[in-house]
């Protein structure tokens, strides 16, 4: 007999709910993981990264590549089980077996052969000089490909472990066509359901994954431009990881019982950029001297709060082909030898430039844009700030209207190759990655002959010697090697995080 007053419909429903408030008769809890780097991407097309790392933050999820790269830049397999090189200039894969892109369609040679042309010759490709490299790819059976590279490539396997050699589902990117950017499929640990713009893309976990299915049921990328903001939501649980977090609030995230506060050192260049083909740049005592002129040491010490490394060089020590020597061939705080440096060049008064800059792209960037502004003003030299969000600036470095401007580079591989010959070969002017436009014809040789040296140790004497001549050249003011400040519960664990940027959720748990 039912009780009085405990209405039947009442009695159905606290009925249907009983495996939710109990789990442990056999209903399976739902686990919610929300994360963000900040921004929000513009495109979740594999072939595309207009909004730069911060589509490829949100691309992870879904896709996977032939290979994938350790955090100590050591190559795994992935949609590739093995490879083997036929020659210096052709490599043949063997793939994985038995998987399928989220909506059932299979992957294989053919997919493979479809991407990685389609993202060549895509128009609007921007990381595509990536694998400019490859000639041909051939389809030799289901499951096994071929790919002739136009030269021999030392690195050639890191490249293919980014996110822009990954595959999407050739049916889906035909049915979708412009729109596969909003409607992505790809064969990865997590499955794309939602994305809302302004506020959040939603992921489900792929029941169906090669590596095994994830213990993350759901994962959320929310969209939380403003560093401050972070730590408010993660302080108030609404986000479980957040990064690019204010080195003036790391300690608020250190001291929350709930939290962690993580240091993840990327890959990622800071640096001051000058555009060489413009005056007064176009004189290497001016570049000189402007990096004699900025306390880089003390602005990452007292102003970012310790937030980083300071460089000597061009990259720092999480690159492979580093070498502790660049921090001794690097330039010294010196303002006088700076005045000197300027006298000698012309510029006894000093001179004004426009200095562009980013806020809240990279940690504290307005703030250390405010400290290098007043350090040059000891020296003359007058630098007004011109300050935007991404989209503003960025397009500005890239084609050369930014006379200085303080910018990342993310060397997304972990070699050396990506480190110097995008950002100093002259065949890479303007939006490929050079947008200092420098040129030095002795650079180009030996970064073209180290492309293609396979033996290791002489391939690092190059890059030696190369950093050694762009340091004397001062195409940039060396600042820092960025490092990722995140805040994580401490019912999270199992997160990848890699020096590239990306994250990894695929081993990830969340404790009740």
């Amino acid at each position: 007999m039912r009780r009085a007053g405990f209405p039947a419909t009442l009695a159905s429903v606290f009925a249907f709910c009983l495996p939710w408030f109990f789990p442990f008769q056999g209903a399976h809890a739902q686990t919610r993981l929300n994360f963000t780097q900040g921004p929000e991407p513009k495109s979740l097309d594999l072939a595309l990264h207009p909004n730069g790392s911060i589509d490829i933050t949100a691309q992870v999820p879904i896709y996977d590549a032939l290979l994938s790269q350790g955090v100590n830049g050591e190559i795994h397999p992935a949609l590739a089980t093995s490879w083997a090189f036929k020659n210096p200039t052709t490599v043949v894969f063997k793939l994985r077996q038995g998987v399928r892109f989220h909506d059932g369609t299979p992957f294989n040679a053919a997919a493979v052969k479809f991407n990685l042309e389609r993202t060549l010759n895509h128009k609007r490709s921007r990381l595509n000089e990536y694998i400019r490299m490859i000639k041909e790819v051939r389809v030799l059976s289901d499951s096994e490909v071929e790919i002739e590279l136009k030269f021999a490539f030392a690195s050639f396997l890191s490249h293919l472990a980014h996110t822009v050699a990954s595959f999407g589902s050739p049916e889906a990117i035909q049915k979708h066509g412009e729109e596969f950017g909003r409607n992505p499929v790809g064969a990865g640990p997590f499955v794309f359901k939602e994305w809302v713009s302004g506020e959040y893309i939603k992921y489900a976990a792929n029941p169906g994954y090669w590596g095994g299915r994830p213990a993350i049921d759901e994962l959320v990328y929310r969209v939380v431009p403003e560093a401050t903001t972070r730590v408010l939501q993660l302080r108030a649980g609404q986000l479980q990881l957040g990064c690019f977090l204010p080195p003036a609030q790391q300690n608020e995230v250190r001291n929350d019982p709930g939290l962690s506060l993580v240091k993840s050192p990327l890959f990622r260049t800071i640096f001051i950029g000058m555009n060489n083909q413009v005056k007064p740049f176009d004189n290497r005592l001016v570049r000189q001297a402007m990096n004699h002129a900025v306390d880089t040491k003390t602005i990452i010490e007292k102003v970012m709060l310790g937030s980083g490394t300071p460089l000597g060089g061009p990259f720092g020590p999480t690159v492979w082909g580093y070498d502790p020597e660049f921090e001794k061939m690097g330039y010294r705080y010196d303002p006088e030898r700076a005045k000197q440096l300027l006298k000698e060049a012309g510029f006894p008064n000093g001179f004004e430039v426009e200095f562009w800059h980013p806020t809240g792209r990279y940690t504290d960037d307005k703030l250390a844009a405010e400290a290098i502004q007043d350090y040059l003003a000891k020296v003359g030299v007058r630098a007004k700030l011109k300050t935007g969000n991404w989209s503003l600036i960025a397009p500005a470095v890239r084609n050369g209207k930014a006379p200085m401007y303080f910018y990342g580079w993310g060397v997304v591989t972990g070699d050396a190759d990506m480190a110097l010959y995008y950002k100093f070969h002259s065949s890479m002017w303007g939006p490929p990655g050079n947008y200092d436009r420098y040129k030095n014809p002795q650079v180009d040789k030996r970064l073209d002959e180290a492309r293609q040296e396979i033996d290791a140790a002489k391939r690092k004497a190059i890059y030696k010697e190369v950093a050694k001549q762009v340091v004397e050249d001062a195409p940039w003011v060396f600042f820092k090697q960025e490092e990722m400040l995140c805040g994580q519960s401490k019912k999270l664990s199992g997160v990848v995080y890699h020096p590239s940027q990306s994250l990894f959720f695929h081993k990830a748990r969340l404790a009740p």
